[in-house]
């Protein structure tokens, strides 16, 4: 019966993760159909329909160009925001602000950051190019939108510029002045060199109030990074009490059956903002007002690609500020710190108002912390990630040694008392209450703690969770080698299998299946406490079960579990050879139960 329900579980699984890989393929293509339809249709009412503004609402046909620029037109498909199309626009200076790690862009248009060219981070592998924030985008960073106009159709004029900061003036409508002033340290430590401080002032031009209500500071656009950006791309903001994300697939809709959520065009808060954040896998804008804004609008942008692969959609958003009212002449003066860089746990947790949150390493945060820096540490020892990986597990597993030593001792005693524990079950089968009366006598007797092979384990479930946050989205780990692997941030693919039944293009990563190995092996050579013999064999098949999730996680992750199995089984190796020798005590009503069974047996077998 063992042998046959255990075939029967692996069928399952196997049958299950078919399915698992067949279906994601079926969905992709079914919605590739659908948004590719979506989109034939809104491009053919487009050329049909007017111009429409942001909210929906027809362009008047009377609205002018300002400044020599055309009156602001979004472009409508699908409900998604848009990159902008016209990347040269007529009389577009460019001021460039830099130090030895950044270099920010500045564009007139809109007095606002263009974007940002990071020097020490290639935008591919083996790259000479830098890689730049903000470069396909809906609007440059920081751009002011007022309901007297979006500023990016605006060609502000440029006061003054130097090799540190830049100031622009223009007006909306020729109602509103606004003059913008940007700063940039030549630090090199902690978050300034990243970080751009923004001097915003807007000065009544009319005979009149001007209500301005709310305006809208855009904190920037997170372009798809790659494969896991639909869970790591995400909005989030502060109101100095609770953290909120918005991911990417909340945009995009769809989930398991029952729990699908419909996709939406925008989302849309009313809120204290102490700051705000868009982010992909590795990279970050971080808007910090200095008073705080009075909430949000974040959006999903729809990003070129190709007809035969699934559509890209990355995060946009906008943070409102308190409504504003100025009197005949009043004027009135924002400041905003906007941290645009690598996610670097060392820089951002020096920003001061609880900004390392957006970091998202999850409950088990201060110990993702923890153990981040000792990475970091451990890296500027050795030079090279995939070692300080590798002393790291070391490290955590080696703190962990006497209670795993003792959980080991603890489950070869069990195993002892095994047999026992299943007399007991034979001698009192319908006496429920004597069977756990014998069992906790037999614990007792024999010094054992049945809950003690389950502590590492326990111990070891934070761990886990912590490093699985902290891993797969640390900058530090970008493009870092070790052996054969390229990238420890990603799957260590070495060859992809096209065409392949039910799996498409197969990618074939190799270390999974190192750690397939290893862990089977400390499973297979484990001592088994459990007296149920379907469930000690279902224990030994779970890392099979495990597999297909592992098979995608970051390479770097995938490490430290496979140096975690080695490690087990090196424990394991050394309690079995250099373990005492244990005799099994028995309960006398046990041992006399047992005895008398085995008299007549004996007596049965002499006649």
């Amino acid at each position: 019966m063992d042998k046959k329900n255990t075939i029967i579980g692996v069928s399952l699984l196997i049958a299950g993760t078919v399915l698992m890989f067949k279906n994601g393929q079926e969905a992709q293509k079914q919605r590739l159909l659908e948004e590719q339809a979506a989109r034939e249709a809104a491009e053919a009412a487009a050329q049909s329909a007017p111009a429409l503004n942001e909210d929906g609402t027809p362009v008047e046909p009377t609205a002018a160009p300002i400044n020599g620029a055309p009156a602001p037109t979004a472009i409508v498909a699908n409900g998604h925001a848009q990159i902008e199309v016209n990347d040269e626009k007529s009389g577009e200076e460019i001021a460039v602000l830099e130090n030895g790690l950044a270099e920010f862009r500045f564009t007139n248009y809109g007095g606002a950051l263009r974007e940002i060219v990071l020097k020490d981070q290639p935008k591919t592998l083996d790259s000479d190019e830098p890689y730049i924030m903000n470069h396909l985008r809906y609007a440059p960073a920081l751009n002011l939108t007022t309901y007297l106009g979006d500023a990016r159709s605006i060609a502000f004029e440029t006061i003054s510029s130097s090799s540190d900061s830049v100031t622009y003036r223009g007006v909306l409508n020729d109602q509103l002045e606004v003059i913008r002033t940007y700063r940039i340290s030549q630090e090199l430590t902690g978050p300034s060199p990243y970080t751009v401080s923004h001097e915003l002032t807007v000065r009544n031009l009319t005979d009149g109030l001007l209500p301005l209500g709310e305006l809208l500071i855009n904190i920037g656009t997170a372009a798809p990074s790659g494969s896991q950006d639909r869970f790591l791309q995400t909005f989030g903001y502060s109101n100095g009490e609770d953290v909120e994300f918005t991911e990417q697939s909340d945009f995009m809709g769809g989930g398991f059956p029952g729990f699908r959520k419909d996709p939406k065009d925008l989302e849309q808060v009313s809120d204290r903002i102490v700051w705000a954040s868009i982010k992909n896998q590795f990279f970050i804008t971080l808007l910090t007002p200095g008073e705080p804004g009075a909430g949000y609008v974040a959006r999903p942008v729809d990003f070129p690609g190709s007809t035969d692969s699934e559509p890209k959609t990355g995060i946009t958003a906008d943070v409102k500020l308190e409504a504003i009212n100025l009197p005949v002449g009043a004027s009135v003066t924002k400041t905003f710190d906007f941290y645009a860089g690598p996610k670097e746990h060392g820089r951002i947790a020096k920003l001061k108002q609880g900004q390392e949150q957006a970091m998202q390493f999850g409950f088990f945060g201060f110990i993702s912390k923890i153990l981040l820096q000792i990475m970091n540490w451990l890296h500027g020892m050795v030079g090279n990630w995939g070692i300080a990986i590798i002393l790291l597990t070391l490290i955590v597993r080696g703190s962990l040694l006497p209670i795993t030593l003792m959980s080991m001792k603890s489950m070869k005693k069990m195993s002892k008392i095994s047999e026992p524990m299943k007399a007991v079950k034979e001698k009192f089968p319908d006496d429920t209450q004597k069977q756990q009366q014998m069992m906790m006598e037999l614990y007792k007797l024999n010094k054992v703690n049945p809950v003690a092979g389950c502590l590492p384990m326990l111990m070891q479930i934070p761990i886990f969770f912590a490093l699985f946050y902290m891993l797969r989205s640390a900058a530090e780990l970008r493009f870092a080698d070790f052996l054969w692997i390229a990238d420890l941030s990603k799957p260590d693919t070495v060859a992809t299998i096209p065409n392949m039944p039910f799996f498409g293009d197969f990618a074939v990563n190799l270390l999974p299946f190192v750690w397939l190995v290893s862990l089977a092996y400390q499973m297979w050579t484990m001592p088994t406490p459990s007296v149920d013999n379907a469930q000690a064999k279902m224990m030994k098949f779970m890392p099979f079960i495990f597999f297909p999730f592992t098979y995608t996680f970051s390479s770097g992750l995938v490490l430290y579990w496979t140096v975690s199995n080695v490690f087990t089984i090196g424990q394991q190796w050394l309690v079995k050879r250099g373990g005492e020798e244990f005799d099994v005590i028995l309960p006398p009503a046990l041992k006399k139960a047992m005895d008398g069974g085995d008299d007549k047996k004996k007596r049965r077998k002499k006649k």
